[in-house]
């Protein structure tokens, strides 16, 4: 059993992860609980694509314009104290948006402001995230953790917004925020059970000045030619798989009249290939995150979106949304995996969160120009406009996947 289970079973030797594991789970099945639950309260309140971008877009600036500061103090302070102090924080914002739905006092001006608080909280955390597994995981056992990990993420992706969809139609959206803190209050007890190795050690601050740390995580990316190929490839998929992801509840309500039941299930059917997908990189290790494989996948990516936006049958859209999630995880994690692996401990926060900074730019790009698109033209044009333009991109790397290769065999990754 353990052979087959391969780079899993191996994540699952290691006690701190096992810890870390009940935490994370929960936490992230009641994170989709509350991201559900303002994507289908800002529709309720405006029906408008353009909107749905702007809050999305409200969430992303903060991260655009503060993550390179949450990079730079998660190498110079202790990652953990760090995370600690942001996850209050969106606790903070997840108490007040409950409050304020079950008062009645929820409104489009709460919600962008809450959205944007929301954004900054996570502009410290995720960097300092990114160095979690490295301080309480052992190195050999690190890949596979990072693929479960990242299934761990879909698992809510997968059952969140099924369990949001039904919370919101019998119980009303209060209760879905109070389900995220509740999931926040499960990950605060896990954290305070893990224990740091012995062997570990924080390491020490450069001694520069803070922008000049900030550029050294930049050229940390800029000097790895497969990773800085990868990167630029990832940014189109970002862009296109941001604004299909923000777009889900018009497709669901407008396109396919299906209502908050039809958002749930479509994002539980990416969920579920998404799941699947971190499932089988984390059981393979670092044989299977490699730049051939990203490769290899995105373009089935590209097929599924295409395939999405151009049906009105549920069902096929289901399916669609499936090999969405399946396709474009393999590539996101696995880009993810041979960053972390690639990268020395010391530059790690501020490499993540440089590479967190363009993807969530690409991201929020992709959905102000969609969103606003989608007001005129409707939906299918400008996402297959994107999806025509992440195609040239991937088929450039394609003609360079051999220097690639050469790029990270040489890096020994």
């Amino acid at each position: 059993m353990r052979a087959r289970l391969g780079g899993i079973a191996e994540a699952f030797e290691d006690a701190n992860f096992r810890i870390y594991s009940i935490g994370a789970i929960v936490s992230w099945l009641s994170y989709f609980l509350q991201d559900v639950a303002v994507a289908w309260t800002t529709w309720e309140l405006t029906h408008s694509t353009r909107w749905l971008a702007i809050v999305a877009l409200m969430d992303a600036l903060p991260n655009i314009i503060l993550m390179p500061i949450g990079g730079v103090i998660a190498d110079r302070h202790n990652r953990f104290t760090v995370l600690i102090a942001s996850y209050a924080l969106a606790t903070l914002q997840a108490t007040a948006l409950a409050a304020l739905a079950f008062t009645g006092r929820l409104t489009l001006e709460w919600l962008a402001a809450l959205a944007f608080f929301h954004g900054a909280a996570h502009a410290f955390s995720i960097p300092a995230l990114f160095g979690f597994l490295p301080r309480f995981v052992e190195p050999r056992r690190l890949s596979s953790a990072i693929g479960v990990a990242a299934a761990y993420t879909q698992l809510g992706f997968f059952l969140g917004p099924a369990l949001a969809g039904w919370v919101i139609a019998h119980f009303g959206v209060g209760v879905a925020f109070a389900g995220n803190v509740a999931g926040y209050g499960v990950y605060f007890v896990s954290l305070t059970l893990l224990r740091t190795p012995k062997s570990y050690q924080q390491p020490a601050p450069s001694g520069k000045a803070f922008v000049h740390d900030f550029l050294d995580g930049l050229r940390a990316i800029a000097s790895h030619r497969g990773i800085l190929a990868i990167l630029a490839l990832m940014l189109f998929g970002n862009a296109l798989a941001g604004a299909v992801r923000q777009m889900t509840p018009a497709l669901a309500d407008r396109a396919l009249g299906a209502g908050v039941e039809g958002l749930a299930g479509l994002l539980a059917c990416a969920g579920a290939g998404a799941t699947l997908a971190a499932l089988w990189l984390a059981q393979g290790g670092a044989t299977r995150s490699t730049p051939g494989t990203i490769i290899l996948v995105f373009p089935g990516f590209l097929a599924a979106v295409v395939a999405l936006v151009s049906t009105h049958s549920l069902l096929v859209a289901g399916i669609a949304m499936a090999g969405l999630g399946c396709c474009f995880e393999i590539c996101r994690t696995g880009a993810l995996a041979l960053l972390q692996i690639s990268v020395p401990d010391a530059v790690r926060g501020r490499v993540m969160s440089s590479q967190f900074v363009l993807r969530r730019l690409a991201g929020a790009l992709g959905i102000l120009a969609i969103g606003a698109a989608a007001d005129v033209w409707g939906l299918a044009p400008p996402i297959l406009a994107c999806a025509a333009l992440a195609f040239l991109a991937w088929a450039a790397t394609f003609r360079i996947r051999a220097r690639i290769a050469l790029a990270f065999a040489a890096r020994g990754t």
